[in-house]
């Protein structure tokens, strides 16, 4: 709500959107559960929330936190060489492999933003080339963000291939 309260007098259609999708999700809220929080936060008294039915404490430690993300970020190996490869043939270039990997039909993915991914690595490669020191860090460490980011998106198109 404070946000779409800071829009400018301009931006009647994006204000208006804002407070729809507010609404929305305020629809799919129970309504006692609201009022308690309404009013936990008007008097500063947050025990009662506690008695009222369909509010979950954060009663999770980070152990049980740590185990979710590992069981998230879990990629068969199967999957981690298919990545590596994709990887390594779209980095030099390799026709077969590219053509592979935008031949992809199984997955539904942004093969934009994968050319994006790519260019921008190969734009990096050919910077590395010039200058001095200075220069030779920044561009390994822009090559480094650059293959995360292919790398990263890679590695998620190949956990969403089907295992053969």
């Amino acid at each position: 709500v404070q946000l779409s309260q800071k829009f400018g007098p301009d931006v009647k259609e994006g204000k208006r959107r804002q407070y729809n999708y507010i609404g929305k999700l305020l629809r799919d809220v129970e309504p006692e559960l609201m009022d308690a929080l309404i009013h936990a936060t008007k008097d500063g008294d947050w025990s009662r929330l506690q008695t009222v039915p369909g509010f979950k404490a954060e009663e999770a430690n980070d152990k049980e936190i740590e185990d979710e993300f590992e069981e998230e970020e879990e990629v068969s190996e199967e999957h981690i060489e298919m990545s590596t490869r994709w990887f390594d043939g779209l980095i030099t270039n390799d026709v077969d492999i590219t053509k592979e990997v935008y031949a992809v039909r199984v997955v539904d993915f942004d093969r934009q933003e994968l050319r994006k991914l790519v260019r921008k690595v190969h734009a990096v490669q050919e910077r590395e080339s010039d200058g001095d020191e200075e220069s030779e860090k920044k561009a390994a460490a822009a090559m480094a963000t650059a293959k995360k980011s292919l790398n990263r998106f890679l590695r998620i198109l190949a956990k969403q291939m089907p295992t053969e």
